[in-house]
């Protein structure tokens, strides 16, 4: 520009940054002038906004506004590469106001190396009403995942039912990046010809696809090809099969049930897991009977592998199904009933198993008494002391003898004694294993003497088995290594040696001899698996291959593994022994577990199955490629506001699932969350804390803090009743961290730290970070109340909170 047309912009500038009154008269006619100017004062005028106040600044970018152009735009470009943070900032609410260039260059500007796309595609956004479905497609398919993906944004809130054909058009290209946002638009639109565009895709070979088709058909409303998605319940791809789930069960068609046969009949267990799930959910006696009826021509392991899926994955309406059908007249379906309820163990089947004991099928009358043994409820045991008496039971006299080893005490041994020299070789094994059972220190030297006179038996067997069951009946009185009711002692357990020459002698050394404890030792250190020497590519169970460690916390060792089965990577987090050896802990983290595994959402990270391996449990669980929360908050510095924030809803959201299940976390923290390169959040660890009980202080017997001090609720370190606002209070201490830099209290040891959140002294959140939105810090600090009933209640509340504050 001309040195005059520089000389004129500069003066008037200077003018309205000298102006106290940014509305005033004079203001207002300077920036008229400078308009005037022409294209000459754009330079100056950016020069300017590096500095300029806020009044100031509206100025100029009222002027901006007023001199973009398609001859300008180029100027404009060029400060969005070159230019400051607010350079940068104040084009972009240039270009947001005017409508005076044409858009098409918006959609060029991406193309610009060094330029901000970012600030390009909000002012895309905030001029969708300029663009077409088509063009804007059109771009999308040439940029980066990120831009990608807002672009597609916009397109979602712009496209109408005109654009359905062409969206359609489109859903089955190469790029399966678009393929999916095209699918997630389509999405909104419930009309007959979407529902079959898409159902067309759930036989596409790439994953992503049916797992966007899926997600899609969850949102919408109307008929589905029910046969079609309860195919996927037998995808290989686990995250498939979970939408697939979801979307059988919103549908309920009547169909459903006879689509769900060849799942449960499934080599795959992931797949017969699957379809119990939806019989969870839209199962009752009628569709289970029908099930049964179908899978009882099956293989007898087609049988066995669907009655152990329904046995132990069936929730209450399949059991509740199960237990009217232990009295239907099809014998077939009775025993394929009580199998079953050999899985469950529910307290709920006693009362129908004790009926089923009269069967007139002598098969269920015994697989009966074998499940009321697995339970391990008392109330079986008259009705097996009247088996017991009952001539027409003979055959079933070892059985019923077994399930009072497990079920009976010390009154039973005078019952049992006379059985031992029964003729049965059968019943007289049970017994001699039952007495040993049932025995108290009382009658312990009766028994013993019986139990002796057996050892010397010229059956082998039953002098092996009468041997073993004194050494373990001595163990028992002894406090030795006892073994629990309901549990088959291993012969390590029950101390199993040849019969010796003198029963006496034998029955010392039995018990004294350093060379079998150390036998014993050895024997059960063989068969535990080490996890610590495991190397890369060593295959456990002859299934799961181990490829790393990711880490080690107070509750387990977890191993990246790769089941070979199914060709997937996974998770397999090994119980540290300080928690799998105590039971009341392991009680309550089975039972949490059993309901965490239903939770299904993009926000949790899955859990599979709960395993038992070479001597160790572990959960099996999703494989998710990500970081910490904790990773956000680099060197105190607090994390980028949108950012912290999309991340707290995303927290309350799939928590928000959790609780509708009625599970607690207890310990959220940072650690516990996880962020993949996309921005997608995941929650990890449910049920962990599950081995918390109500009333229990935070320190537990076996030496480990259940939650994490720095974010735990003052309820739960006071051992109080804990509930969903504990979760609510924990999401408000990581919302701190992240927008200060800093936890609320982190000064000294675990104690003192625990003391700080029962104090409740926080420093306001604005004291840390000045540049926090007016009413977010008292957000925060009413999520982090300690009174828990001047919290947000629900996690939905504290999300709708947080979303007021989102751009």
């Amino acid at each position: 520009m001309s040195f005059f047309t520089n000389l004129r912009a500069d003066r008037l500038v200077t003018e309205i940054r000298s102006s106290n009154d940014p509305t005033g008269a004079a203001t207002q006619k300077a920036v008229a002038r400078l308009k005037d100017v022409g294209p000459g004062a754009i330079e100056s005028v950016l020069a300017a906004l590096p500095d300029a106040d806020k009044g100031s600044t509206m100025a100029f970018v009222e002027v901006l506004a007023g001199l973009v152009s398609q001859k300008t735009f180029p100027q404009f470009m060029r400060g969005l590469v070159e230019g400051s943070p607010r350079v940068v900032s104040g084009i972009s609410w240039a270009l947001t106001s005017s409508r005076n260039y044409p858009p098409h260059l918006l959609l060029e500007a991406l193309a610009i190396p060094g330029i901000s796309k970012p600030t390009v595609l909000e002012v895309i956004a905030a001029q969708k009403t300029r663009f077409s479905v088509r063009e804007l497609l059109a771009a999308a398919y040439t940029q980066e995942p990120n831009e990608k993906a807002a672009l597609f944004r916009v397109i979602g809130e712009i496209a109408d039912q005109q654009a359905i054909p062409e969206l359609i058009g489109r859903v089955q290209g190469k790029d399966p990046i678009a393929r999916v946002h095209i699918i997630n638009t389509l999405a909104r639109f419930n009309t007959p010809e979407v529902q079959t565009a898409l159902q067309g895709l759930l036989k596409d070979p790439n994953k992503l696809i049916r797992g966007a088709t899926l997600s899609a058909l969850q949102r919408m409303n109307g008929p589905i090809d029910i046969e079609r998605v309860c195919a996927l319940l037998r995808d290989p791809e686990i995250d498939v099969l979970n939408r697939a789930i979801d979307v059988v069960i919103k549908a309920n068609h009547p169909e459903t049930i006879r689509y769900l046969i060849e799942v449960l009949k499934d080599e795959n267990e992931n797949a017969r897991r699957a379809a119990v799930e939806v019989l969870n959910e839209v199962g009752n006696a009628k569709s289970v009977k029908y099930l049964l009826e179908a899978l009882k021509d099956s293989d007898w392991w087609v049988r066995s592998r669907a009655a152990d899926a329904l046995g132990k994955i069936g929730g209450p309406k399949v059991i509740d199904a199960v237990l009217q059908l232990v009295r239907d007249k099809d014998e077939d379906i009775r025993r394929a009933a009580i199998e079953i309820l050999n899985q469950t163990k529910d307290e709920r089947a006693v009362e129908s198993l004790i009926a089923a004991t009269r069967d007139s099928d002598w098969w269920v009358s015994e697989r009966a008494v074998d499940a009321l043994a697995e339970i391990g409820s008392k109330r079986a045991v008259p009705r097996l002391m009247e088996m017991l008496q009952t001539p027409a039971s003979g055959k079933a006299l070892p059985i019923v003898v077994r399930a009072l080893g497990k079920l009976g005490d010390s009154r039973l041994v005078d019952t049992l004694l006379p059985l031992v020299a029964r003729p049965e070789r059968e019943i007289r094994i049970e017994a001699i294993q039952a007495l040993s059972r049932v025995a108290d220190e009382a009658r312990a030297e009766q028994v013993r003497h019986e139990l002796q006179a057996q050892v010397a038996s010229p059956d082998q067997t039953i002098s092996r088995m009468a041997a073993a069951a004194v050494s373990e009946l001595d163990d028992r009185i002894a406090g030795i290594t006892p073994v629990t009711s309901g549990a088959t002692p291993t012969p390590a357990q029950a101390g199993v040696r040849p019969p010796q020459p003198t029963p006496a002698e034998g029955r010392t050394q039995l018990i004294s001899d350093p060379a079998l404890a150390q036998a014993t030792r050895q024997a059960e250190a063989a068969a535990r698996l080490d996890i610590q020497t495991l190397k890369s590519g060593d295959i456990i169970e002859g299934r799961y291959k181990y490829i790393d460690r990711i880490g080690r916390g107070a509750f387990g060792t977890v191993l990246l593994m790769e089941d070979t089965v199914v060709d997937e990577r996974l998770i397999l987090k090994f119980l540290n022994p300080n928690v799998s050896q105590d039971e009341e802990v392991m009680k309550r983290f089975v039972h949490e577990l059993r309901y965490s595994r239903k939770i299904t959402h993009k926000n949790v990270i899955r859990i599979y199955d709960f395993l038992y391996i070479q001597g160790l449990y572990a959960i099996s669980m999703e494989y998710f490629p990500s970081h910490t929360l904790g990773s956000e908050v680099v060197n105190d510095k607090p994390v980028e506001l949108q950012r912290a924030l999309q991340f707290a809803i995303d927290i309350c959201t799939g928590m928000t699932v959790a609780h509708q299940v009625g599970i607690v976390h207890r310990d959220l923290k940072p650690a516990n969350v996880l962020i993949n390169q996309e921005g997608l959040l995941k929650i990890v660890d449910f049920g962990v804390a599950a081995a918390q009980r109500e009333g229990d202080t935070q320190l537990t017997k076996t030496g480990y803090v259940i939650g994490s001090p720095k974010y735990m609720a003052p309820e739960q370190i006071l051992g109080k009743k804990v509930d969903e606002r504990a979760d609510i209070y924990a999401v408000g201490v990581m919302l701190y961290e992240m927008l200060t830099g800093q936890p609320p209290y982190s000064r000294g040891d675990h104690m003192s730290v625990m003391y700080q959140h029962v104090q409740g002294k926080a420093r306001v959140p604005q004291d840390l970070n000045p540049a926090l939105p007016p009413g977010l810090s008292d957000l925060i600090m009413k999520a982090m109340a300690v009174d828990k009933t001047k919290r947000f209640q629900t996690m939905v509340e504290l999300s709708a909170a947080l979303e007021g504050f989102r751009r």
